[in-house]
């Protein structure tokens, strides 16, 4: 941080020789232009902002001891330093009556402004560091209190979405929320978006939750809550009409860009309801969201739905004679067949050119594994922790609208069954080595957005020639091996019973606490809640 200086001085050679007393730029310094007299100083104080001042005491019209006293009363956090060629104790004695830091002797030495100056940068760097300190604070107060008003009422949303309505404390509407309008804000890539947050989601959420108030404003009294559940939404309740509604929309989206979020998606639901309906309203939004292009792209939706046609897809379907097909070429091993049958049915291959709904693809994949799986457990069951692992897999690049992804996790299923029995023989250690640092970034790393895909992008390998050699070397594949550690982290955190369990999914890699939950049970045998019971 370069500090700014103003000399104040009436005699021209004094001013001067200030000036050229030290190289005040190698002391990351600006020497500001020279004053003639303390009304200079006040007049320029506004527009220039000087950190530190140094005054001859001696000057016409304002003197430096009553130049002190007024910047002691109306600029206390300037630093200010005199300057005379007289050594006269009442002099002194009123320079830090008035609030001056040190008092110098003409002709002033380069060795006695350096320190004057060393003491007074050291005034203004604990200054800042107190500010920092006060801001961190301030802000850890505001993240915290916005985190109580999320689960507040998140507890609307889950309670009447999931049917526990009983009990469930809430902010009741009143008058003012008794005819609001909502919008619900969804992000694609939450996961990576946290990472630029060091996995901090309460300073994640308050970050975007600033960024929506700021967009919002006050006119419409905003409710911004970011969904305690699923990290990834949050709604908007105001009072607003339906172009403000629109444009609001808008600037969300030119907001947050495509190169910093990813894709985000923006539900409207005009119709206007009750705060206290807020969970019927949310299952309405979450069911307008489907319909949205399966494309990464921004996307405004509207909510109830569009019922003109325009804006309806037609809807893809596998046909009806896929399994039978499927089936026969599986067990006669006809690979570019069974790959062609997949991916251009319905045009498949195609589904992220904007004319497949998330719907549509949800469906299509749905069917397509459900005929794998089936086939995996009547054929070769052995297959059959691969094929969930590979299943939840392209499970998550669905939400992420990441079709490539996608296409290359159905791939390595589909490789998996091809190559069930074969053994590609290693004529390297290094391969063995590389999954060995696989193994330790997972370790180190299982916070992160660690998919099978990106691993063997990264290591130049092939998924399912991967996969097979990791499960070999550790007796699980390398999905297993990273939900393990993430529940195992989990159940540590646990034990600090006042982190939230919804912050603890999050801090493990889940943004989805309900699908943290069901991953939770099935592998620790109990739902987070009763694990943490039973430790007390």
């Amino acid at each position: 941080m370069k500090y700014k200086i103003l000399a104040a001085d009436d005699e021209f050679w004094s001013r001067e020789n200030i000036r050229s007393l030290i190289p005040w730029e190698e002391y990351s310094l600006e020497f500001l232009e020279p004053a003639c007299d303390g009304e200079e100083v006040i007049e320029r104080i506004p527009e220039e902002h000087p950190d530190i001042i140094l005054t001859d005491i001696n000057m016409p019209f304002l003197s430096g001891l009553e130049l002190l006293q007024k910047l002691q009363t109306e600029y206390p956090d300037i630093v200010t330093i005199a300057i005379s060629g007289y050594d006269d104790f009442e002099k002194v004695k009123g320079v830090f009556v008035s609030g001056g830091l040190d008092y110098l002797l003409k002709p002033v030495g380069k060795e006695e402004m350096v320190k004057v100056l060393t003491k007074a940068l050291g005034v203004l760097e604990e200054r800042e560091n107190a500010k920092r300190q006060d801001e961190t604070s301030r802000i850890q107060e505001h993240k915290l209190s916005s985190f109580l008003e999320d689960s507040e009422y998140s507890a609307l949303l889950s309670g009447k979405l999931y049917g526990q309505s009983a009990a469930q404390t809430h902010v009741s509407s009143t008058s003012t929320f008794s005819e609001v309008a909502t919008l619900m804000v969804k992000f694609y890539n939450i996961t990576e978006i946290a990472e630029r947050f060091d996995h901090d989601n309460l300073q994640m959420s308050w970050k975007i939750k600033s960024c929506l108030k700021e967009l919002t404003g006050d006119a419409g009294n905003p409710i911004i809550f970011n969904n305690s559940n699923k990290m990834s939404e949050f709604l908007i309740v105001e009072t607003a009409d339906a172009k403000a509604l629109k444009t609001l929309a808008d600037n969300i989206l030119k907001e947050f860009s495509m190169e910093e979020y990813g894709p985000v998606s923006v539900v409207i639901h005009e119709q206007t309801s009750s705060l206290d309906d807020i969970g019927t309203v949310y299952r309405e939004l979450i069911s307008a969201l489907v319909t949205r292009p399966f494309s990464r792209s921004h996307c405004v939706l509207l909510c109830p739905e569009d019922k003109s046609g325009e804006n309806q897809t037609i809807g893809k379907s596998a046909p009806v004679h896929m399994e039978t097909e499927l089936y026969h070429l599986l067990e006669t091993g006809q690979r570019s067949d069974t790959e062609k049958l997949i991916f251009k049915t319905c045009k498949f291959s195609a589904c992220d050119d904007g004319t497949w709904s998330y719907l549509d693809v949800k469906q299509y994949v749905g069917r397509i594994t459900g005929i794998l799986y089936r086939y995996v457990q009547e054929k070769c069951p052995e297959l059959t922790a691969q094929a969930e692992e590979a299943m939840d897999n392209i499970d998550y690049y669905m939400k992420c609208l990441n079709a490539p992804s996608l296409f290359a996790a159905l791939k390595i299923l589909l490789n998996s069954l091809w190559e069930n029995g074969e053994d590609k023989e290693s004529d390297s250690n290094s391969i063995v080595q590389q999954v060995e640092q696989i193994h330790k970034y997972i370790e180190r790393s299982y916070h992160e957005n660690i998919t099978l895909t990106a691993l063997a992008e990264e290591y130049h390998m092939d998924a399912s020639y991967l996969s097979r050699i990791f499960s070999q070397k550790y007796g699980e594949t390398i999905i297993a091996f990273l939900t393990r550690i993430r529940m195992e982290k989990a159940a540590e955190l646990m034990k600090d019973q006042d982190k939230k369990l919804e912050t603890i999914s999050f801090l493990v890699g889940y943004d989805d606490y309900n699908y943290f939950s069901r991953v939770f049970r099935k592998k620790m045998g109990s739902s987070p809640r009763e694990y943490r019971n039973n430790l007390v």
